[in-house]
């Protein structure tokens, strides 16, 4: 099933296009990554997709199969998508349990209807506050020191750590898409190890992820399908696995030749 669905999508800044007409799905527990130089309009997509920016002429996003082209941002956040931007932009005035609360703001009573005796279906209430219980302790799970450290000042965390509460702030939403602008931008390598292995921990538990990464070949590596971006334009696609030797990306981008 697709998640998100980005059809013909035509970004332009004044009389500047960026994107010309770009074509992305993503499918339900998968991480598609995007991938390019500076400029390549890597960016823009995911701020077209978060609403931060408006398509152009007949574009069409898509998420879970609802028309979101166009929509202010807190309304596609409420549709499922959750945005962890570059640079972390986390509430510095606030300790990181309060910022991972603050991202826990929309959700939902969540209410389902289960077999119970004589084949009767009951109502099953999954409240906000059980919600947000549950969220608290994936995120910790996934983080461990974000819990070490969840009456500190979020001012006073590392960027690694500052890196995972906005990772953490973004999945306590229950997003059905978790997006990632850059999320290794300007740490050290032990710290991107790290990070990327929770991604593909986040992966496996099931949630959709689209990544916008400098780092190709650690992205590469878990993610399922990536499209290269050049000049607002898909300039190579294909299975992540498959990308890892395709020598116009190594040359282009993975530092070969």
């Amino acid at each position: 099933m697709k998640i998100l669905e980005i059809k013909n999508l035509v970004v332009r800044y004044g009389v500047i296009e960026a994107l010309h007409g770009v074509n992305i799905d993503v499918y339900e527990g998968t991480m598609v990554a995007l991938l390019g130089a500076n400029g390549a309009g890597k960016s823009t997509i995911l701020k077209a997709v978060s609403g931060l920016v408006k398509p152009h002429g007949k574009s069409q996003i898509l998420l879970n199969g609802y028309d979101v082209s166009g929509k202010r941002a807190h309304f596609i956040a409420k549709k499922g998508l959750s945005l962890s931007p570059e640079g972390r932009h986390i509430f510095v005035g606030l300790t990181v349990e309060e910022n991972l609360k603050a991202g826990a703001y929309g959700l939902k009573r969540i209410i389902n209807f289960v077999d119970g005796e004589d084949n009767k279906k009951v109502k099953k209430v999954y409240s906000i506050k059980q919600q947000t219980k549950d969220n608290f302790e994936r995120v910790y799970n996934l983080f461990p020191i974000l819990q070490e450290r969840r009456k500190q000042q979020a001012s006073t965390l590392s960027g690694g750590e500052q890196q995972m509460l906005a990772i953490g702030r973004a999945l306590m939403s229950n997003p059905k898409i978790l997006v990632l602008d850059e999320p290794s931008l300007g740490l050290a390598p032990l710290i991107i190890r790290d990070i990327f292995q929770t991604l593909d921990e986040i992966k496996k538990q099931g949630t959709t992820i689209l990544i916008v990464e400098q780092n190709a070949l650690a992205t590469l590596k878990i993610a399922d399908y990536a499209y290269v971006l050049e000049l607002g334009n898909v300039s190579i696609e294909g299975k992540a696995r498959d990308l890892v030797n395709d020598e116009r990306l190594i040359k282009a981008y993975l530092g070969g030749g």
